[in-house]
């Protein structure tokens, strides 16, 4: 770090070897600070104001957060106009074994063009965009478009089994399985969510994450309706965060402003709702009201869900000569560090606002492709966007996912996956599709999950999150009223052993991939939901209820962004899937595979150097982010995960890949609810896979 004139706060996270006389590394820095230029809050705009990047680096509030750090590393004056951004360093041989450092390059921010005043979520070619998207972020609303929807269908008026295959054709389902010798799956009209009032369902807002996804397929989509959200809703979710760490008048002062209509206020709250810490339950289980001490009083806002999920960046605490306070631990090339818990005393200033944080979890990752570097985010944070940088530049922009069209490959496949992730990239198809499509994005968010180089491409994976949760059918009759459709698990791509055979595809689409991922972290998304519109329980959308209220929790339902992976046991006839009722399902390796709303989906791309270099120059553009050009990175698929359900304390590690009960439990483990008999059925059945694995 002395040789790139780096303070000590930057950590290294990732690097390659690139052949025997050069090494390429990835640092990053806990100071590092992104604010957002709201041009709606700007008095006296200059003319040319639209022009410039709503997206920069904060030097004077990393400065602020590293004097009140106390600072002694005795650094220069020029820390003051530091920005602290990530870097890409370039080492060459030397001799003796030793490495000099020559160059080192910026990951730079992506470009978000600033719309006018009054411009609401319209674009300039009227859909959204995602200078809207960061004002969301920005206001803690933890519903934004741009990552997946609960993973079902959400078609208004249009049952989930019409749009798998096709109107007229919904009848087929049932026979298609018959003919397969498959015994009958619940019904796919089944919806997502599960009930505030069974057994466990219930988790309380500190031990719940939310999604970032509304489930409504309406526009705005975050409340009851679109008038009530923009009437009240919106009002009242931003004057909600807590204010932590702050004095009456800090907080009194921020409300005036709000009140008064000046954005800035909101940029102001964001930065300082950034708190762990919630209200606590009382003994009869209900909540109580929040005060400003650390305390929600109806929401848990975005910053507060993801410092929960240990994803926050890094306290000043945790460089090198400070006194460590979280627990770090390696994954995906990077450091992910839970942050301990705070003491009600301390302050707030060393954390930082969402984007913030999108940034920093966003540089996680890199691989060197014959002179071009690219950096991905990890598996603990959605990634928003990706580096594709030239190693011979200082600087590189990033690019958003949004602005990267992914070819999902054959027909079937591309519709199953359109359907999970809740939209279709169709310009002349249904408006009301889902709320992805109506905002315009073509792309969600990702957790990457891994990326290397083989052969001369661009190799990486990333999933998104399968929602299962309770079947809220209303029919009491049904053998699937109020119970648990699936459990969760994360993966990650072994790049020792996995590569080779994703890039070969030897196995099929469908096929086992033996060998290809480990289990990770247990943990899930959750939102709440109020059911189904209009009262029907099978042909309208899901109704949208976030956060729940204390008022209102009896009567919501919540919605699992359960990262739901196929329930499989490997074995010579194919992949076994046990879902959560234990009904199997066995598909042998040459049958096409039914879409099960089991299924996780791996999204996994192999991008040659063509395609790497028009997304590098995408990046570099300053025209409208609403336009409709987009990097095409064609060789891409999607996997349906093979993953054993069951899994015991001793499972091998991968690395230091930690289940979350072996981190002192910040993560909590959402246990289904399943009769007994199923779990000693699937705990032999992963018995008996792991010692045919060994042999």
């Amino acid at each position: 770090m002395r040789a790139a004139h780096l303070h000590p706060s930057y950590e290294l996270v990732d690097w390659k070897r690139v052949g025997q006389n050069k090494l390429v590394a990835l640092v990053r820095s806990a100071l590092v600070r992104v604010k957002f230029q709201d041009s709606s809050s700007q008095q006296g705009t200059e003319s040319n104001g639209q022009d410039q990047n709503a997206l920069s680096f904060d030097t004077t509030k990393s400065q602020q957060v590293l004097q009140q750090a106390g600072d002694q590393s005795g650094t220069s004056s020029n820390s003051t106009q530091e920005d602290f951004a990530s870097y890409i360093l370039i080492f060459k041989a030397a001799p003796r074994a030793t490495w000099v450092f020559e160059r080192k390059i910026k990951l730079a921010l992506p470009y978000v063009k600033q719309e006018s005043q009054g411009s609401d979520d319209q674009g300039s070619n009227g859909k959204g965009s995602l200078y809207k998207t960061l004002q969301d972020l920005l206001v803690e609303q933890p519903v934004t478009p741009y990552t997946p929807n609960a993973g079902l269908v959400r078609v208004n008026g249009v049952a989930q089994d019409t749009v798998h295959f096709g109107s007229g054709q919904e009848s087929s389902w049932n026979s298609q399985r018959s003919q397969k010798g498959l015994k009958n799956n619940p019904g796919p009209k089944a919806v997502t969510g599960f009930k505030l009032d069974k057994g466990r369902a219930y988790q309380k807002l500190n031990e719940a994450w939310p999604v970032y996804e509304p489930l409504d397929s309406t526009k705005e989509g975050k409340e009851k309706n679109e008038s009530e959200w923009k009437s009240s809703g919106a009002s009242e979710a931003k004057n909600d965060a807590p204010l932590v760490g702050s004095t009456g008048s800090q907080m009194a002062a921020v409300t005036d402003n709000q009140q008064s209509g000046d954005n800035n206020g909101l940029v102001s709250l964001a930065q300082r709702s950034t708190t762990v810490a919630v209200q606590k339950s009382d003994s009869s289980g209900s909540q109580g009201q929040g005060t400003t001490d650390n305390k929600f009083q109806k929401y848990l806002n975005t910053t507060q869900a993801l410092h929960q999920m240990g994803v926050i960046v890094p306290s000043l605490e945790t460089w090198p000569g400070k006194p460590s306070t979280g627990i770090a631990t390696r994954a995906a090339g990077g450091v992910s560090v839970q942050a301990a818990t705070r003491q009600s005393t301390s302050t707030n200033e060393d954390l930082s606002n969402v984007i913030t944080q999108l940034y920093h979890t966003s540089t996680s990752q890199l691989a060197y492709l014959n002179g071009q570097i690219v950096v991905m985010g990890s598996d603990r944070v959605p990634s928003l966007w990706y580096w594709v940088v030239d190693e011979r530049t200082t600087s590189g922009r990033a690019t958003w996912w949004a602005h990267t069209e992914l070819n999902w490959g054959t027909d079937k496949q591309k519709q199953f996956v359109e359907n999970q992730l809740g939209f279709k990239d169709d310009s002349n198809s249904d408006s009301k599709n889902s709320n992805l499509k109506a905002q315009g994005l073509t792309q969600p968010a990702y957790l990457i999950a891994g990326l290397d180089v083989v052969a001369d491409h661009l190799v990486f994976a990333a999933f998104k999150a399968g929602a299962v949760g309770y079947d809220m059918t209303t029919d009491s009759n049904a053998s699937t009223k109020d119970q648990v459709l699936a459990w969760s698990t994360t993966a990650g791509l072994d790049s020792d052993g996995g590569y080779k055979a994703l890039v070969e595809n030897t196995a099929g689409l469908n096929g086992p991939i033996n060998g290809l991922f480990t289990l990770l972290d247990t943990f899930a998304y959750v939102t709440p939901v109020s059911g189904m519109k209009g009262g029907s329980k099978n042909t309208e959308a899901v109704q949208t209820k976030y956060p729940v209220k204390d008022d209102s929790k009896a009567s919501a339902k919540i919605a699992s962004l359960i990262n739901a992976s196929p329930l499989n046991s490997y074995g010579d006839d194919g992949v076994t899937v046990f879902d959560a009722l234990g009904l199997n399902f066995n598909f042998k390796l040459d049958e096409a595979r039914l879409p099960s709303r089991t299924d996780q989906l791996l999204v996994y791309g192999i991008v040659n150097e063509s395609e790497l270099k028009s997304a590098r120059e995408n990046a570099q553009s300053t025209s409208d982010d609403n336009s409709n050009t987009k990097v095409k990175w064609t060789n891409t698929a999607s996997h349906y995960l093979p993953v054993p359900y069951y899994y015991s304390a001793n499972f091998p590690e991968a690395g230091n890949r930690r289940r979350a009960e072996q981190r002192n439990g910040v993560i909590t483990i959402k246990k289904a609810i399943y009769p007994e008999v199923r779990g000693r059925q699937l705990q032999n059945i992963f018995d008996d896979w792991k010692t045919n694995k060994s042999r």
